[in-house]
């Protein structure tokens, strides 16, 4: 899901455009044509401790407005902005940090041909399948060596994944099941990660949510049988949301669930005292059709996050449980309450 297209004005009806002819790894790469992209990356971490934690690290590309005949170095074609989230299971503490940068060689860029993006000490890298994220911070380092142990997954009609009956729409594909290793040293304290599971979602869109649609709420679960889950609905102020989803099998093959055979409901909600929104922190998933029925609970209420820039907004998104018919972790974000 697009995380800031409501802030940035993008959420226009965009229809028409043909199915996308995905070639790899050119497709990891940045695609500079379309308004916004993103590389999105969250996971459950487990240290030397046995200690679960959680994390997210999302680099997003918007494209900008060119300035005519502007030769200032501001006259950048992209903005860059990134986001890394800390869920420590020792402390309960949750940590969000951010940076931006306009595109600029070499300290701020995204390159077209492969999955390599900068803004200035943070990276994300793809080098012979394996992703290494590096997230350089005044507190520290945040490091993880990725590598996928299941297909690409390729959401809705072959990556071209709906958010609206208008069509709306964007290309959508993720790697469900990250495995890794890793370390997060801060001034006082060193986790070393001897295991990480992680999910990354790559999308690209023009625009992306229909006029009436003011928010969503977007599910990632990793289960313990070895299936994973994605499924989200947009919420509208007049109409029932719209949802969709992707079933995924141990042995990686995907299909897509039917936004009719998606059932989401609220148990439990949780109060902001930095925002005062209410967000919904326990959600029963039902999804009649794969026999499942599932309660996805909030590991901590309180991992909400401040953006700041390109615009201040709060949203929440954070590290899950899963109990029910399944066990299992899992993400939830949620935006526009």
């Amino acid at each position: 899901m697009n995380r800031f297209a409501i802030i940035l004005n993008l959420l226009m009806v965009s229809m028409g455009m043909a199915a996308w002819d995905w070639s790899f790894p050119k497709d990891h790469g940045m695609h500079p044509t379309f308004d916004s992209e993103w590389v999105y990356i969250t996971g459950h971490l487990t240290d030397q401790h046995n200690t679960l934690h959680g994390f997210q690290v999302t680099f997003f590309r918007h494209k900008l407005t060119p300035v005519p005949n502007g030769a200032s170095p501001w006259n950048s074609p992209h903005l860059y902005t990134a986001h890394f989230a800390f869920t420590n299971g020792e402390t309960k503490a949750f940590n969000h940090f951010e940076t931006m940068g306009r595109e600029r060689l070499p300290e701020v860029y995204g390159d077209k041909k492969t999955m390599a993006v900068a803004i200035h000490d943070w990276t994300i890298n793809m080098k012979d399948d394996r992703i290494h994220i590096d997230i350089k911070l005044a507190s520290g380092q945040f490091k993880l060596d990725l590598g996928s142990n299941k297909p690409m997954v390729f959401h809705g009609n072959n990556g071209k994944s709906y958010k609206s009956n208008q069509g709306n729409y964007s290309y959508y594909y993720s790697m469900t099941r990250l495995m890794g290793t890793g370390q997060y040293k801060t001034n006082d304290t060193v986790y070393q990660f001897k295991s990480a599971s992680a999910w990354m979602d790559r999308e690209f869109f023009n625009h992306l949510l229909g006029d009436d649609q003011d928010g969503w709420d977007w599910f990632s679960l990793q289960l313990d049988s070895g299936e994973d889950i994605m499924v989200f609905q947009v919420r509208s102020n007049n109409s029932p949301p719209y949802k969709s989803g992707t079933y995924v099998t141990p042995d990686g093959i995907a299909m897509p669930i039917n936004g009719d055979d998606i059932q989401l409901t609220p148990k439990a909600y949780w109060v902001s005292k930095k925002s005062n929104k209410r967000y919904p922190i326990r959600w029963e998933l039902t999804l009649p059709t794969l026999d499942k029925i599932v309660v996805v609970t909030a590991r901590f209420n309180h991992q909400e996050l401040f953006n700041s820039v390109p615009v201040p907004f709060y949203y929440w998104e954070g590290q899950s449980l899963v109990t029910g018919s399944n066990t299992g972790n899992a993400y939830i974000e949620m935006v526009g309450y």
